[in-house]
């Protein structure tokens, strides 16, 4: 398989993960510790999912990382994780970021990609 097409499944799978755990932790009063807390956390649909979609990035990452240089896949796969989340978290979530932050993410993005260019393996 391409190692490309790795690389967005891993971003891809780690926006969704994201996603799942910030609606996982809404409404949960985190500032307290409590048994009660941890069994809702243990429980919770979203978090569960959340990890396991991690888990699975993490091995198709370790395969991603045997077969080309880690600079290139991390930043290329940031790339996406840095806009993506942003997106997402403002239009499932109604979060909002200024213009000034919308600015920041996408210098922060294109320099990412210009740090991709170059020499790939895989």
């Amino acid at each position: 398989m391409k190692t490309i097409f790795l690389i967005f499944i891993v971003a891809a799978s780690m926006v969704a993960s994201q996603l799942l755990l910030k609606r996982g932790v809404m409404g949960l009063d985190l500032s307290r510790f409590s048994i009660d807390l941890v069994q809702r956390v243990a429980c919770s649909p979203f978090i569960i999912t959340s990890i396991i979609l991690q888990l699975s990035c993490f091995v198709i990452w370790l395969v991603v990382i045997s077969k080309t240089n880690l600079g290139y896949a991390f930043g290329f796969a940031g790339a996406f994780l840095y806009l993506l989340i942003p997106l997402l978290s403002w239009l499932i979530y109604g979060e909002r970021l200024t213009t000034l932050q919308w600015i920041g993410l996408f210098f922060i993005t294109a320099g990412i990609f210009c740090m991709t260019k170059g020499d790939f393996v895989g």
